[in-house]
């Protein structure tokens, strides 16, 4: 007994075997071992619907293999539970288009899935209805997830547009000449560039296996010059690390806004499913709740059905399904037939003509006028323009009579210097202890602070006129070392002032104006530290700090000293114009930070210094080169 039992299990597993590797080798499920096996099932799955118990679906043959393979177990599984829920059981049925279409009339189908163009030749006889759409994931809709790629090799240095592939010169590869993304979509480009695709396509070769990749291999070897793939597959065989984009130019590329993917035609609805007319409401109803949001590989699902106007489109210009048969012999007869409706059209077409005539006429006279009204505006607009300017100039006046007083307030120091160092170079000399290197290097001295004095004149002189101060790139750092250097000159104070933050920091600026701002502030932390009692000094913890940090799209330079104690309600009047905290001041210093922050499209800001002391923040834009913005 149990010798007899593994005999059948043996003989079982070499004759399931067989079928499989049968059905391996010749591509299909029609092998004569596999038939001969499962005819009683086939015959009767083939036979007329004898059954009120049956739901018949209808598989279209020419639906490309490797969509059946990718989406058809899922789909057919959602379908079958529904099914079992309505008590039924499913019966699928691969059939040709033309057994498809008869059966339908004979009500032995009750369910159809094919490709768009053949749901588009049935529905247009009115045998079908559509329930669902495929819907790619890298489609906006449902209407655009079919479209072909047309691809040559990267290397290939004859053919880069479909004018190269029309003139037929070159071997083309493709799936096969019945599908609907893997060949007949791909003949639309052509068609609408006037091109022959009979041309282009006269040197076809089919896939044996109806294996896109086989194309794509084909033309990756140079075995042919020019594929036909359905868009999107070369990216799904990239997962699988099966084909690679870069080994392949798209001819015809179009832009991704509809279907993300690489493609070379329009793009079109892709699967379809539908119902015959008559079928019973609740069948259709669950078959459709069983596929709406179904989830499929790649990301895809079954859609509610959208408009299927550009597949006619489409079929019109290629002259397939129900435009096989058209000529211009159709419309003369459309023109017999609707005589009376082609009369009234004409006579509305010679009415709208004297109509757009006398509106033409109302709508030149009005432009004339519009013009005269735009042309007083312009008039307007330039005068409006030049009264700013002469505000603009006015108000730059006005600065002048501002900025007399920062003359006397920024005049005081340079020239007090040079007056110090007159005075002392003739008590040298009246002693006679002036030798030649100490008079030069005094006499430098009051050159400097001079030329010092004189760019404060033309400084301020430039304000009031109509172009703006010039700017150069220059580095915060040497600007700063520039005025520490220039302060400790003055010896106005003997604390030690410490630069410290970032190397380099690039502005579009007038450096000069800068050192002034600069200056202002550490007279102004000079000055605080004056005003100290000479037994809360300490050389060793007293200091004025300059930093400079980094933020972003702006540079900060804060001057930081730990002089007196202040409140924030004092730091927040520091840059009201024309008010000061010292008893001999005129409120300029301040004033004038401010504004020569305001000129370079900055800010400055003051706050307590924790502990002790004031920081004061001048924030400046960093530069940007021209180059880098472009």
């Amino acid at each position: 007994m149990r010798r007899f039992l593994i005999t059948c299990v043996a003989i079982m597993v070499v004759l399931f075997s067989a079928m499989g590797v049968e059905s391996l080798i010749m591509g299909d499920h029609n092998s004569i071992l596999r038939q001969t096996l499962t005819s009683p099932v086939k015959q009767l799955i083939d036979s007329p619907r004898g059954n009120p118990n049956q739901i018949v679906v209808a598989i279209d043959t020419q639906i490309d293999h490797h969509t059946q393979r990718v989406y058809f177990k899922s789909t057919f599984d959602a379908i079958d539970a529904a099914v079992r829920g309505l008590n039924k059981f499913l019966v699928l049925k691969f059939l040709d288009r033309d057994t498809i279409a008869t059966m339908l009339a004979d009500g032995q189908i009750d369910f159809v899935l094919s490709d768009a163009d053949f749901y588009a030749d049935l529905a247009f006889e009115d045998k079908v209805k559509a329930i669902a759409m495929l819907w790619r994931a890298q489609a906006k809709s449902p209407s655009y997830s079919a479209a072909s790629t047309i691809v040559v090799s990267s290397a290939n240095k004859n053919i880069y547009t479909l004018t190269d592939i029309a003139t037929g010169n070159f071997r083309v590869a493709a799936t096969s000449a019945d599908s609907f993304s893997g060949f007949t979509i791909a003949k639309e480009p052509f068609v609408e560039k006037n091109l022959s695709w009979q041309s282009a396509f006269k040197n076809i070769v089919y896939s044996p296996d109806k294996d896109p990749l086989e194309v794509l291999n084909a033309v990756k070897t140079g075995n042919a010059d020019v594929g036909i793939v359905p868009a999107c597959y070369i990216e799904q065989v990239m997962v699988g690390n099966r084909a690679h984009l870069t080994d392949y130019r798209v001819i015809n590329p179009q832009p991704v806004s509809e279907l993300a993917c690489q493609h070379s035609t329009s793009a079109y609805p892709s699967l379809m499913i539908s119902y015959r007319n008559g079928l019973d409401s609740n069948y259709i109803l669950d078959i459709t709740n069983s596929l709406l949001g179904l989830k499929l590989p790649f990301g895809t699902t079954w859609s509610m059905p959208e408009n299927t106007r550009p597949l006619y489109d489409l079929m019109y210009h290629l002259r397939i399904g129900p435009y096989n048969n058209v000529t211009y012999s159709t419309f003369y007869r459309t023109l017999s037939e609707n005589r009376t409706i082609f009369i009234t059209a004409i006579f509305l077409i010679v009415a709208g003509f004297f109509y757009n005539l006398i509106i033409s006429v109302e709508v030149a006279s009005r432009t004339k006028a519009l013009k005269k009204a735009l042309a007083e505006k312009e008039r307007i607009s330039k005068q409006q323009e030049q009264t700013n300017e002469y505000i603009s100039r006015l108000e730059r006046t006005g600065i002048v009579g501002q900025m007399s007083s920062m003359i006397a307030h920024e005049l005081k120091q340079p020239l007090a210097t040079v007056s110090n160092y007159a005075r002392g170079l003739l008590r040298r000399i009246d002693r006679g202890s002036a030798d030649k290197d100490t008079i030069i290097k005094i006499l430098k001295e009051i050159e400097y602070h001079v030329e010092r004095a004189n760019d404060i004149v033309d400084h301020v002189r430039s304000y009031a006129k109509p172009h703006e101060v010039k700017r150069e790139e220059h580095d915060l750092r040497d600007i700063v070392a520039k005025t520490v250097a220039t302060f400790e000159k003055s010896g106005r104070t003997t604390v030690p002032v410490v630069v410290e933050g970032e190397r380099q920091a690039l502005v579009e600026a007038d450096d000069w104006e800068i050192e002034l701002a600069l200056l202002n502030l550490l007279k102004n932390s000079a000055d605080a530290f004056a005003e100290l009692h000479p037994a809360i000094l300490d050389e060793d913890e007293n200091v004025i700090r300059i930093r400079i940090e980094d933020h972003g799209e702006t540079w900060w330079i804060r001057v930081i000293d730990n002089a007196k104690l202040v409140t924030k309600e004092f730091t927040d009047h520091f840059f009201q114009k024309l008010e000061t905290t010292k008893s001999h001041g005129l409120g300029l210093g301040l004033s004038i930070v401010s504004s020569l922050a305001e000129r370079h499209a900055g800010r400055v800001w003051a706050e307590p210094n924790a502990g002790r002391g004031v920081i004061v923040t001048i924030e400046l834009p960093k530069y940007q080169d021209i180059s880098e913005k472009i």
